[in-house]
Formats: C-alpha cells, sequence, structure tokens
C-alpha cells in the first residue's frame, strides 16, 4: 500500500478540496485545517470532561464529547 498523505487532493474528514493539510489527531487522514480546529475543540472537550486526549491519538475514530 502507498502512502497518500501528500497526494490526497480532499479532506479524509469533509471532502473539501486540501489547500493545506495537517494528519488528523486520531487518525492517519490528512485533513484540512477547518477540521484541525474542530479536532482541537474536541480534544478542549476532553480535557474538560477530565480525559486524556493523549490516549486518543490515532485512535482510528472521532471520539463523541
Amino acid at each position: 500500500m502507498t502512502d497518500t498523505f501528500f497526494t490526497q487532493k480532499n479532506c479524509g474528514r469533509c471532502g473539501k478540496e486540501l489547500t493545506a493539510r495537517i494528519c488528523s489527531w486520531f487518525s492517519t487522514y490528512p485533513i484540512c485545517l477547518e477540521c484541525s480546529m474542530k479536532e482541537d475543540e474536541i480534544k478542549k472537550k476532553l480535557r474538560e470532561q477530565g480525559k486524556n486526549p493523549d490516549d486518543y491519538e490515532g485512535c482510528g475514530y472521532v471520539p463523541k464529547v
């Protein structure tokens, strides 16, 4: 299997065209900056709930908060 991180044209989360990309915290998908900011909010909510966001790094899904 080849790595498509740099060749993927659309966000792995929302499907929008990628003009900039970052790797998702929760999976290996390249995501857009907007989805990355949403992940930051999820990590913040996890902390507020007394959970450690590091425990969810690379888990393969976006936790419900």
